[in-house]
């Protein structure tokens, strides 16, 4: 039999708030907190003798609930059967924690911190195994139809909550926030990080200089725009070498592990036969490696208007600018032709006046009557820009939908 792996940094952390509502006096605890009891400590008893006193206690105490993680005399011995354990295994500290590692296996926990799992599918899962704690959302329960924050078990005059959702599903997500952690045993990675910029090297502004107010106080390389203050900036490498291969291109670079960046993860592990799992040592390794992500051939030869189609949210602003550029250079025309001479004498006119007077509205009126004076190469420049623009973005956001983008 393979040793039984410990549980990773956020199992651990998982594992940790469990225990602190189940049985927060330790690891000999047992149902009712009866343990004074007992004649020998669980920490003591070999699995074996735990399960076999389980009828007893559930006689006595009222369930064969034990240890920190509460195992039930029936939950034990199948782990012990189905790990193919001997069963003379003692019931310490290191075995009970790979043991609740085993059951958080068993309710989806690779599938949760790979994305595959939804939080409120994960937290309904840990509610099935703990009755002390809450389902994530209204659902069919044990025994009769139960609501947010209540136990799956509710109506069995036996168990009740002891946490509301709120906390569960804080815990949930900074479990996903642990980023560059193996899902199952892999070592934490150290990738790059952003590096700093030493004050000595960091001329100061003119206008320090001269003010003699020194030197800046040494700053962050920008090495990461957009990374969000609670974000990691390793999970913002990973975010940009994902977009990069055209995996990441929904969310934002911003550090934080969110359902697009756990889908991008999945997908990208799945294009490359790596299986479920998340950011581990394995996925660090291949993700420089990796290609850009196939495009179906009818996605890469989509038309223009298919396209618009598609993801019209990417067409709309640039054709307000190609209207607009189109507009423009039909006023450039129209002066050209002669058909604004009039408004430019009434302008001419109101800038004789103004000028006069030595104000605001002078100015205002100069700059007005330069650009009507100069009106056809003025409406006909923007309007070429905006144009410009316009195309411009209409091309971009066609390859975008060609190559997946989104």
């Amino acid at each position: 039999m393979a040793p039984l792996p410990s549980p990773p940094a956020p199992a651990k952390t998982l594992l940790d708030f469990l225990a602190r509502y189940e049985a927060p006096q330790g690891y000999d605890v047992v149902y009712g907190n009866r343990q004074a009891g007992m004649a020998k400590k669980i920490t003591q008893m070999t699995i074996n003798e735990v399960i076999a006193d389980g009828p007893r206690r559930t006689r006595q105490y009222g369930s064969s609930a034990a240890g920190r993680f509460q195992f039930m005399q029936k939950t034990l011995a199948d782990l012990r059967d189905s790990l193919g354990l001997s069963g003379n295994e003692i019931m310490d500290a290191v075995i009970q924690d790979r043991l609740g590692y085993q059951l958080l296996l068993r309710r989806g926990y690779k599938r949760f911190m790979s994305g595959a799992l939804s939080m409120a599918d994960f937290g309904n899962q840990i509610a099935m195994e703990w009755a002390s704690f809450p389902v994530l959302n209204d659902m069919r329960g044990q025994h009769r139809q139960v609501r947010r924050g209540q136990s799956y078990y509710a109506g069995d005059g036996l168990n009740h909550v002891l946490v509301g959702p709120e906390p569960v599903e804080a815990v949930l997500r900074s479990m996903r926030a642990e980023s560059a952690v193996a899902v199952a045993d892999a070592p934490v990675l150290n990738t790059v990080r952003a590096p700093t910029v030493s004050a000595d090297i960091v001329p100061a502004p003119w206008w320090q200089r001269v003010l003699g107010l020194g030197r800046p106080k040494a700053v962050a390389a920008k090495a990461r725009p957009g990374l969000n203050p609670k974000g990691s900036a390793d999970l913002w490498d990973v975010q940009a070498a994902l977009k990069e291969r055209g995996y990441y291109n929904t969310g934002l670079l911003d550090g934080l592990d969110g359902s697009k960046t756990q889908a991008a993860v999945a997908q990208i592990r799945k294009d490359n036969g790596l299986g479920d799992g998340g950011i581990d040592a394995e996925f660090m390794a291949g993700l420089p490696k990796w290609p850009h992500a196939r495009i179906s051939a009818d996605r890469a030869t989509i038309s223009l208007a298919g396209a618009e189609q598609h993801a019209p949210e990417l067409f709309s602003p640039p054709k307000w600018l190609t209207a607009a550029g189109t507009g423009l250079l039909g006023l450039g025309g129209a002066s050209g032709a002669g058909l604004m001479d009039q408004v430019q004498g009434g302008v001419a006119k109101a800038n004789d006046v103004f000028g006069q007077v030595q104000t605001a509205f002078g100015l205002v009126a100069g700059v007005v009557g330069f650009v009507v004076e100069h009106k056809t190469w003025f409406f006909v420049g923007l309007g070429l820009f905006l144009l410009w623009k316009g195309v411009s973005a209409i091309l971009t956001a066609w390859i975008k939908v060609r190559q997946a983008f989104f």
